[in-house]
C-alpha cells in the first residue's frame, strides 16, 4: 500500500480482528448445521438461500450461546437457536 494513512487503518484493523475470539467450525458445528437444515426443509422453508446465517445459527445452537442480530427475521424460525433483536 502506498497511501500511509490506509496502511495505518489496515494494520489497526488487523490489530482489532486479532483481539477477537474466533470460532473454529467443527465437524460437530457441520452436524449442527445438517440437522437444522434439515429441520427447516420438513417445515418447507429450505435453507438454499440463507446458508450463511445457517452456518452463525449453527455455531450459536452448538455453543449454547445466544446470537445478537439485527435481522432477527432472518433467524426467527431457526429451531433451538436463541436470538436476541437489536435496532440499530
Amino acid at each position: 500500500m502506498s497511501d500511509t494513512k490506509q496502511k495505518h487503518r489496515a494494520i489497526a484493523m488487523l490489530r482489532r480482528m486479532h483481539r477477537k475470539p474466533l470460532l473454529r467450525i467443527t465437524g460437530e458445528t457441520a452436524e449442527v448445521f445438517g440437522a437444522l437444515a434439515g429441520k427447516l426443509t420438513q417445515t418447507g422453508r429450505g435453507p438454499d438461500f440463507r446458508v450463511q446465517d445457517l452456518w452463525l445459527a449453527a455455531q450459536a445452537v452448538q455453543r449454547k450461546f445466544i446470537l445478537l442480530t439485527a435481522n432477527a427475521k432472518d433467524f426467527q424460525d431457526i429451531p433451538e437457536l436463541k436470538l436476541v433483536a437489536v435496532k440499530l
